[in-house]
């Protein structure tokens, strides 16, 4: 018997070391294979060719076959993902985009440079130190904006209502942008706080901020707004749900490749509450932090779940030297949640995205034995139906026709009454939608693209001489209905209008307050709490 089993792990010792040789093998010769194509290509290719911008497009493409998270950074481009980890740069405190071939500044962070001295979101950004900035890509301009704390910069700018062109000097500071850029009260029982990214401080910031609350006020019950949120720093997911369960519990662990690369991660610290009932707001935006904290606290029956299923992202990423100041961001593990649960969505083929099949996703358990779900993102506890977006808006939207208006209404105001309290009144509504005629602002909806298609296919069957009549009269009562839509859809545009305008004066804190009283998510969260029965039946056990 002894001579069985010592035979048999000898055979398997013999397949695992064949089995690995075969391995480094095959990547000896692949490299042999790249790096001699890559000599002869550089080398003997009929037109000059730059060595650096092949190995670059080399390593891209390898990459974009594994998964979207995957990623090589230059040195240039580390600037971008430290900034992702910290949520601070240096700098001078605006945020840009590219709409119609100009650079926009659509950001600006309250209190830096950039604020101080009069650049407003709107303004169109032409060069920055003299360097004509329009034709680079967004990326290359940030890189441009960025450098070395206390340094100067000249941006030239152009106001977008008046056209007026103007050079300022600014000294580059360190811009932070709060990853808690709300807290505050509902109600007189509902503390309610925003966390919009896992950067740094990220627990430490909401542990202030619940704690002024409570030396402030007497919150009975406390909403975690995750929403749009994708993540962050993965210690920062642990010690936020720290803060309201016991020490010692485990949160999260990470499997890889390797297995002695394999670590969990266990609350350290003393909770500051562990009785408060908290309803966690999450949606198809709420992604990798964000699923730690919203899925360790229901599987712990801690917090109830409200909103839409979060993304699904079970997937740890880390940042690898690769020598020459480069680094690879590498996927190099799966995350899983008390229950024993991954919520990777998606696995990845070639690259491509692939859902996790229905007959592969297996059944968990919370702490109450509540049944949870692997391969699937979170589902709510409680889901609260997303309101359908209109196509007219999402028009407006996607042609920056709001963003051009608040520019236009703040050029002409320089004061509105509170976040709060500013209202869209019915005249400006109709000021609004003269500037949209004044714009020629036109749109095609689904349906009309479905009915172009529809007429081309008859002409190709021959069919268009019988269908003509009826598709006319399609076409008529589409634009009929179309010049209905501003009218249809005036609650809508009546609130995001708000928004953007609010922007202007309060920034993203005045944004999140004005959003308040119109948000459907937060309306149901306070319903629940007040219905003490059925907020506990959520979170009790099945019987």
């Amino acid at each position: 018997m002894k001579k069985w089993w010592l035979f048999l792990l000898i055979t398997l010792s013999m397949l695992m070391l064949s089995t690995d040789q075969n391995r480094f093998f095959r990547i000896s010769k692949s490299l042999e294979m790249f790096a001699d194509t890559y000599r002869v290509v550089n080398n003997q290719y009929v037109d000059k060719t730059d060595p650096n911008k092949l190995m670059r497009i080399a390593i891209d493409t390898m990459l974009k076959k594994l998964d979207p998270y995957t990623n090589y950074f230059s040195e240039a481009e580390m600037e971008q993902l430290r900034i992702g980890m910290k949520g601070g740069w240096d700098g001078i405190g605006v945020e840009i985009t590219k709409h119609k071939g100009a650079v926009l500044i659509n950001e600006l962070v309250e209190g830096t440079p950039a604020h101080e001295k009069g650049i407003e979101i709107g303004d169109v950004l032409l060069s920055i130190d003299g360097v004509e900035i329009t034709e680079r890509k967004v990326k290359d301009i940030e890189n441009l904006l960025h450098g070395k704390l206390g340094t100067q910069l000249t941006i030239k700018i152009k106001r977008p209502i008046t056209g007026k062109e103007e050079e300022i000097t600014l000294a580059r500071t360190k811009v932070v942008k709060k990853n808690v850029p709300y807290h505050g009260m509902l109600n007189d029982t509902t503390a309610y706080i925003v966390l919009t990214t896992f950067t740094e401080r990220a627990a430490a910031n909401i542990a202030d901020a619940f704690k002024e609350l409570q030396e402030d006020y007497t919150p009975k019950q406390l909403i975690l707004d995750l929403r749009d949120n994708g993540g962050g720093l993965l210690i920062e997911a642990v010690n936020i749900c720290n803060l309201f369960v016991q020490k010692g519990l485990g949160v999260v662990s990470t499997r890889n490749k390797i297995a002695d690369w394999d670590r969990s991660f266990r609350t350290l610290n003393q909770p500051i509450d562990t009785k408060i009932p908290i309803a966690i707001l999450i949606n198809g935006r709420s992604a990798s932090a964000s699923e730690i904290v919203a899925g360790a606290l229901q599987d712990f029956d801690r917090a109830l779940l409200i909103g839409r299923k979060s993304f699904g992202k079970g997937l740890v990423q880390n940042v690898k030297d690769i020598g020459y100041s480069s680094r690879v961001k590498l996927t190099t593990a799966k995350y899983y949640i008390p229950s024993g649960r991954c919520i990777q969505a998606l696995e990845y083929e070639d690259g491509q995205a692939v859902k996790i099949a229905d007959s592969l996703k297996t059944e968990f358990k919370t702490a109450n034995g509540r049944v949870v779900y692997d391969g699937t993102g979170l589902f709510p506890d409680y889901e609260v139906a997303k309101p359908k977006e209109s196509a007219i808006v999402k028009s407006l939207k996607k042609k920056l026709v709001f963003f051009a208006y608040a520019n236009a209404f703040y050029a002409e105001n320089d004061s509105i009454v509170s976040a709060a309290d500013f209202e869209v009144t019915d005249a400006l509504f109709e000021d609004f939608v003269s500037f949209i005629k004044k714009e020629k602002h036109t749109y095609v909806t689904s349906t009309e693209r479905e009915l172009k298609k529809i007429k081309a296919q008859a002409k190709r069957e021959g069919h268009y001489d019988v269908l003509k009549p009826t598709l006319s009269k399609m076409e008529k009562q589409i634009v009929e209905d179309k010049a209905q839509d501003l009218k249809k859809h005036e609650a809508e545009i009546k609130r995001l209008l708000k928004e953007e305008i609010v922007s202007r004066y309060y920034f993203e804190r005045g944004v999140i307050e004005a959003r308040l009283s119109q948000d459907i998510d937060i309306d149901e969260a306070i319903n629940l709490f007040a219905d003490k029965k059925k907020f506990k039946s959520l979170l009790a056990p099945p019987k």
